[in-house]
């Protein structure tokens, strides 16, 4: 018997949130969700709002801000969801202000913190105080994320390391997120030997940390505080996923409850999950705690595009926003399960209407509902949480917070923030202003109609399926140049070659090192005067080779081979060629791991150094036949 609800069932309770919605909003609000209205209308106002943010924080010397944000100005004009004070002031500014820098800098940064300080709440004492003892009282939820300055180095992870061991000692904190990339400077999938076990000892102080410092309810009941392992990219999934495995099978926190995200816009989140329940559901068969998979769609689509782009690599995203709420949907069913949320609790965050009706009676009729908690941003549609709670749902918010002096290094969060939530496809981009019966509300919900009905047939391979360790596969001849993709080092069996390149490379003194003959036209030639290559690895104490050096007759005979060209490159066609080329580009293909490892050891590179070095090759190989054929066509 499927007791999955309905879209007749689901329509229905969204009407009835909607409503209660519409009980609870103010007339703050309402003025908020109309500025945010007249932004999605006009691409311009947000274009001109994300590029002040983002160059108030990029841009150090005032008076060149000064003049770069009168420049936005005169490109975008003053925004139209400003009120009539700000559209004013902005207009005086753009007029004469922008010359007295020292004045208006500081007072359009403080209005800056000012106005989105809804969204980024300030860590300052007593404000944060005074926030957390409010929403406490409400009985909501507040997942603490500490923003602060960007990790670059082992100095400010150490910082943030730091700082949340600092948090989790605070009465009022019982719940905080924390990424890897916070607390470990520059992790890479090919330094996971020297970072992996630095982060297990990290990990293991913060969860012991929220044990020792534990937090009292409502009902005076102590509670160890709840630790949240955030995702970011997808090149730190795999490897968070394993961390979180790693400290929790350790014996001193069978006992302890923490969680972890899974993005449902990878393929690859089903299997994220299927890992997370068989080892949930194995701790609890032991007598340990429940753990938490707190589920998001995603928010880091940008910058997977880019770097996918610029490596020639599969976007790991699902292609579509209707294939991600599908997925999203399927995700929630197998976690709503009883005998699945009783070991692994579910944490539904999501502004959708929809989404969360679907997760509400899913959970009512599957009995799972107390093992699930609806989770929603700090600041954004605030009316529609007090209507959850209103309804009898368990409430977190996610909290980013802030101190003063960090806020500009917190706005790549609210800048990324605001472009997901006013994104075309977006739900929160036609909620302001949502009315029932209008274009946009059958809008919406056809988007959930449409990932309703996919759901159940939604396939989980991955995107990204690279293996370095099985043949090249050639490139023939084409008229269009097509980069060589880098190789993803993220993928396991990609690390296995890279240690196979090292077994293979990593020669010991007593080895004798490969002789290089010169080349002089089709003849090779072993020359008595070798040049010695030292492993740059192994602190110059192995020979890699010794290169043959040519005397002066030997390069005269090379430079006359040359003017003589008895190979008769010169008369071959440019199509020749364009084949010669391409089959040069396959050879180079072929011989990447070899090509890496000669340059590690003769040139010192890194393996990551080498191989775009290599993808660069093989580029070149095939750039100048593909674009000369252009040419000769003109």
């Amino acid at each position: 018997m499927d007791n999955r609800p309905t879209i007749a069932e689901v329509q229905e309770w969204v009407l009835k949130l909607y409503n209660t919605c519409e009980q609870t909003i103010t007339s703050e609000e309402r003025k908020e969700q109309h500025k945010y209205a007249v932004m999605v209308q006009r691409p311009q106002d947000k274009k001109f709002l994300v590029k002040m943010l983002d160059e108030s924080s990029q841009i150090r010397d005032r008076k060149k801000l000064a003049e770069r944000i009168k420049k936005l100005i005169d490109r975008y004009g003053v925004p139209e969801f400003l009120n009539k004070r700000d559209a004013f002031l902005f207009k005086m500014y753009q007029a004469f202000g922008h010359h007295f820098d020292f004045i208006a800098i500081p007072i359009i940064k403080k209005r800056l913190r000012m106005d989105t300080s809804k969204v980024i709440l300030n860590e300052a004492r007593p404000k944060l105080t005074d926030h957390l003892a409010t929403r406490f009282k409400q009985k909501i939820g507040q997942n603490v994320n500490l923003l602060g300055e960007v990790v670059l180095g082992n100095g400010e992870a150490d910082h943030r390391y730091f700082h949340y061991l600092e948090a989790l000692e605070a009465p009022d904190i019982n719940y905080i997120s924390v990424k890897i990339s916070g607390i470990y400077a520059q992790t890479h999938a090919l330094n996971y030997e020297e970072s992996f076990p630095e982060l297990v000892k990290r990990m293991c102080a913060l969860y012991q940390k929220a044990i020792d410092f534990p937090y009292v309810d409502e009902n005076g009941v102590k509670h160890s505080k709840f630790v949240n392992l955030d995702m970011e990219e997808y090149k730190d999934a795999h490897f968070t996923l394993r961390l979180f495995k790693e400290v929790l099978s350790r014996p001193e926190f069978k006992n302890y409850s923490a969680g972890i995200v899974v993005q449902a816009y990878l393929p690859d989140a089903y299997e994220f999950q299927t890992e997370l329940l068989e080892f949930a559901k194995a701790r609890v068969a032991d007598g340990g705690a429940p753990l938490k998979m707190r589920l998001v769609k995603g928010c880091n689509l940008e910058m997977e595009t880019v770097i996918s782009s610029l490596r020639g690599w599969p976007n790991p995203v699902r292609t579509s926003k209707t294939e991600v709420d599908a997925n999203y949907l399927h995700i929630l069913e197998r976690a709503l399960l009883p005998e699945n949320a009783k070991a692994l609790h579910v944490g539904v965050a999501s502004h959708n209407l929809f989404t969360i009706a679907y997760a509400y009676l899913l959970s009512q009729k599957l009995g799972s509902a107390e093992y699930m908690t609806f989770e929603m941003l700090e600041g954004m549609a605030d009316h529609v949480w007090r209507a959850q709670s209103q309804l009898g749902n368990h409430v977190i918010l996610y909290a980013p917070v802030v101190k003063d002096e960090h806020f500009l290094n917190a706005v790549s969060y609210l800048v990324r923030r605001m472009d997901e939530n006013t994104a075309p496809d977006n739900f929160l981009t036609h909620s302001f202003n949502l009315k029932p019966g209008t274009d946009t509300w059958r809008f919406l919900q056809n988007q959930f109609e449409e990932a309703y009905k996919m759901k159940d047939v939604i396939t989980h391979t991955p995107a990204r399926t690279q293996n370095r360790l099985h043949r090249y596969t050639p490139v023939p001849p084409a008229d269009v140049m097509k980069n060589e993709p880098d190789t993803d080092f993220d993928l396991a069996q990609n690390q296995e070659w890279v240690r196979n390149i090292f077994a293979k490379w990593k020669k010991s003194p007593t080895d004798s090192p490969e002789i290089i003959p010169l080349q002089i036209g089709a003849e090779t030639v072993v020359c008595e005067k070798r040049h010695k290559y030292m492993d740059r690895c192994q602190d110059d104490e192995v020979c890699v080779c010794e290169m043959s050096q040519a005397d002066a007759g030997q390069v005269m005979k090379i430079l006359d081979i040359a003017e003589k060209d008895p190979a008769g490159w010169r008369k071959t066609t440019l199509q020749e060629r364009h084949k010669i080329m391409y089959e040069a580009a396959n050879r180079l293909g072929e011989m990447r791991g070899d090509l890496i490892g000669c340059m590690c050891a003769v040139t010192g590179k890194t393996v990551v150094e080498g191989d775009v070095e290599v993808s660069e090759g093989i580029d070149y190989a095939r750039f100048y036949s593909t674009s000369m054929k252009q040419f000769a066509e003109d």
